[in-house]
């Protein structure tokens, strides 16, 4: 199994305010949507409420300390190493790969499992209440990057 982070953010890690993300770029939004099809996501339940609805065509797991909490079509857990044992139970080949797409405190989480990174770095100045955990560069290296209009799309992987 592949662990994998997808994260947009500001040239200072700026990835939301008031729970919301800082800005709509629809080329950036289709190739998050080509990342992660077929594959399965974990999210915070913050990150799961701005979206508002499971992401199609996508196994979804929300991460959230309430056990009480049940959503329909998807996947609620309150220990993050469940997210491992969901992919596995489903798919225990080496091309599994769980892709984690936020928040702040679940991005921290996952951070030290994680073996490939799906950047899009945006040139923003504005607010934000919410950042991307600062990277070691030392630990990681750039296999691919892309530099789009808004963005630049780049594929990390730990050294």
């Amino acid at each position: 199994m592949i662990v994998s982070l997808i994260v947009a953010h500001g040239p200072l890690g700026e990835i939301g305010l008031n729970n919301k993300l800082l800005w709509h770029i629809p080329e950036d939004l289709k190739n998050f949507k080509k990342i992660t099809s077929g594959k399965t996501l974990v999210m915070g339940r913050k990150t799961f409420e701005s979206i508002g609805k499971p992401l199609p065509d996508r196994r979804n797991i929300v991460l959230s300390n309430d056990p009480n909490l049940k959503i329909a079509g998807v996947d609620i857990i309150n220990d993050p190493l469940m997210a491992f044992d969901l992919v596995l139970e489903n798919d225990d080949s080496d091309e599994s790969e769980l892709v984690v797409i936020g928040g702040a405190e679940v991005f921290k989480i996952y951070l030290p499992y994680v073996q490939k990174i799906y950047l899009s770095k945006v040139n923003y100045s504005g607010s934000a209440d919410t950042f991307f955990p600062e990277l070691n560069p030392a630990e990681w290296k750039v296999v691919e990057s892309v530099q789009f209009d808004q963005f630049s799309f780049s594929v990390l992987e730990r050294i």
